[in-house]
């Protein structure tokens, strides 16, 4: 990937008002150790983001939809402790602050509504359908291309999730350093295409992520259909591991789809169905990275 990634090409992809309405709240740096980590510590600088009746307060306003974006980072974080490796002139990697009335109480549904608005914004961008394997992960072509960590500010006063950070890495191209496990199951958007001079450059497509993403939690919309459109899973058969990392817990069912409130529905041979909340599952032998 030789574009710019500058702010000025991220701005270029919003209106004058727009602009304005963004303020400072945008950040691009070429090398960072973690999005995820600059802007939970940078939160710290806001408190407190809520009232106690549950209201946005003026420094919460100002955080809220705050986005902080790296070309790579060295020590970029996924789930349950993993790394998620995010090498230069491979993708995009970034993480936006959201500030929630009354605090988050479905904390899934964050990381869902990030995941459309990413599927949305690969789409319209770049002409690539998406999946997305339950819960956190976007697929295009029989690979994963981004994942979704989703980490709470905690107010323990308060007994609440004023709001949280969402970090979100995207593959662009597979790059030399991946390793071959990793190659195996990671792909990128653009692997496909052999020339990728006319396509948009990064910094406009995160300008797309970030439209798409804050769109979709300002006005709260309703995405969960279009999530369920999106399974990867539904009607195969998985192997659920509920409790991670221990084997002994694992389990083989059906997929039957995505519960209204994003769990996922699988059927056990006895015909018992199970709603999911947490956990791991693997498709034929095969974990899908997280």
């Amino acid at each position: 990937m030789h574009d710019i990634f500058s702010i000025e090409n991220f701005l270029n992809s919003f209106s004058q008002d727009e602009v304005l309405k963004i303020g400072d709240k945008i950040s691009l740096v070429e090398c960072i150790d973690s999005t995820n980590t600059f802007l939970m510590k940078e939160s710290e600088k806001y408190l407190p983001l809520l009232s106690e009746s549950g209201e946005l307060t003026s420094t919460g306003k100002q955080f809220n939809f705050s986005l902080k974006a790296a070309a790579s980072q060295t020590n970029g974080r996924g789930r349950m402790g993993r790394t998620f490796v995010s090498p230069i002139s491979s993708g995009i990697y970034f993480s936006i602050a959201y500030i929630k009335k009354n605090g988050i109480t479905d904390p899934a549904m964050v990381t869902v509504s990030a995941c459309i608005g990413i599927c949305r914004a690969i789409e319209k961008t770049y002409g690539v359908k998406c999946e997305i394997k339950w819960v956190n992960d976007i697929y295009c072509n029989g690979k994963k291309v981004c994942g979704i960590l989703t980490e709470g500010i905690i107010n323990p006063e308060a007994g609440r999730i004023d709001g949280c950070i969402i970090g979100i890495g995207i593959n662009l191209r597979t790059n030399s350093i991946f390793d071959k496990e990793l190659k195996s199951k990671a792909g990128g958007i653009l692997d496909d295409l052999k020339n990728d001079s006319k396509v948009p450059c990064r910094a406009k497509f995160l300008a797309a992520c970030y439209k798409e993403v804050k769109n979709i939690l300002e006005t709260n919309e309703n995405i969960i259909n279009d999530y369920k459109s999106r399974s990867l899973l539904t009607g195969r058969t998985i192997t659920v591991t509920p409790v991670i990392g221990d084997e002994k817990t694992s389990y083989t069912a059906t997929v039957k789809g995505i519960s209204d409130k994003a769990e996922l529905v699988v059927q056990l041979s006895d015909g018992t169905e199970n709603k999911l909340s947490s956990g791991e599952v693997s498709l034929h032998a095969t974990v899908f990275a997280d």
